[in-house]
């Protein structure tokens, strides 16, 4: 039975579900440092080979994640005036660069029609191009969870590294095992075993959860602000929720 517990942070955004069908091959700006969409916004153009209710999901989706996120990212359909964007294609597995990875012109955001549309896909995805890491890749990962390498697909171990941005973008947040930006258990499990395991017996239940988003309102989805916006000094409102400048609204979420 989990612990009710509250979060007291604004303007939060926030799979293949079973499995993450991630790319390989994951970049960002020529920097090594994550580059932020102008004016916290991603415009997309969706590939026509999509039909009417693939559209009618992958802007459901966006509208939805723009909504949990207090309006402080939005997603809105490119037009010429936009210099860069992101272009929904459907090509072999589902994956995309983490952040803005162009300086003009698109970056492609893959959905394949057989088997990434549902709308933590999708939304998983977005939050990569927004500039989320994998939960797993964060520093600390192994006080939290056990990476049994012996289980995965030997060309899926990458997606397994401990990645220094993947702490940097966590603000000092607990490790989240429901993330939705977290791998599950078997994913590209090579044996039907498990690929990583709760690394405390007091974490154990986490083994069949880890990584199902069955949780909506949970701690990954609030820490989009930051990513979107300079952060800046916390200021209390009379409910003592925390106040964020811009156009964002004070929040509070149980899990």
């Amino acid at each position: 039975m989990l612990n009710t517990f509250y979060l007291l942070l604004c303007c939060f955004v926030i799979s293949c579900i079973a499995f993450r069908c991630d790319n390989p091959v994951r970049k960002r700006g020529d920097t090594g440092t994550l580059k932020k969409w102008p004016d916290n916004t991603i415009p997309y153009e969706i590939d026509s080979v999509y039909s009417s209710a693939d559209v009618d999901l992958i802007k459901s989706s966006l509208a939805d994640l723009s909504t949990k996120s207090g309006n402080c990212v939005k997603f809105v359909p490119r037009t010429s005036e936009h210099v860069v964007w992101v272009r929904v294609v459907s090509l072999d597995g589902c994956y995309s660069d983490v952040g803005l990875a162009v300086e003009t012109g698109l970056q492609q955001l893959s959905l394949d029609r057989s088997g990434c549309m549902t709308i933590d896909t999708i939304q998983h995805e977005f939050l990569h191009a927004l500039g989320f890491p994998h939960e797993q890749t964060r520093l600390e990962r192994d006080t939290y969870v056990k990476v049994l390498y012996e289980n995965i697909q030997p060309n899926k171990k990458h997606n397994f590294d401990k990645d220094p941005q993947g702490s940097i973008l966590s603000f000092g947040l607990p490790y989240d095992f429901n993330s939705i930006m977290h791998y599950t258990s078997d994913s590209f499990s090579t044996n039907g075993l498990p690929v990583m395991v709760p690394a405390s017996p007091n974490d154990k239940s986490w083994r069949y959860t880890m990584g199902a988003g069955y949780y909506k309102k949970f701690q990954s989805r609030s820490n989009t602000n930051y990513v979107a916006f300079d952060f800046q000094p916390n200021i209390k409102t009379s409910s003592n929720f925390i106040f964020h400048y811009h156009s964002c609204v004070c929040l509070y979420y149980y899990i």
